[in-house]
């Protein structure tokens, strides 16, 4: 099993704002939800609503329950 990078905090926001960040955060309060739903959007596509995207990996009321599976996913040795 080859470790990981370390990833080390360089005190500027990770979201590519060019926003200086607190000691030891990646990011500006609020700022990784914003690289996360970019990056989303960049690989499923601009109109790709949430609810949409969810339905397409099979989550929602007829279909997988998201908060279910991530318990189960959590609990896992996969996150150890």
């Amino acid at each position: 099993m080859t470790a990981e990078k370390r990833l080390i905090p360089t005190g500027q926001c990770w979201c590519g704002c060019g926003e200086e960040t607190g000691r030891g955060s990646f990011f500006r309060q609020g700022h990784d939800k914003i690289a996360e739903s970019r990056l989303l959007k960049m690989l499923y596509g601009p109109d790709e609503p949430v609810a949409r995207f969810l339905d397409r990996k099979g989550y929602g009321p007829h279909g997988k329950n998201l908060a279910s599976e991530f318990t189960t996913w959590a609990e896992s040795d996969r996150v150890r």
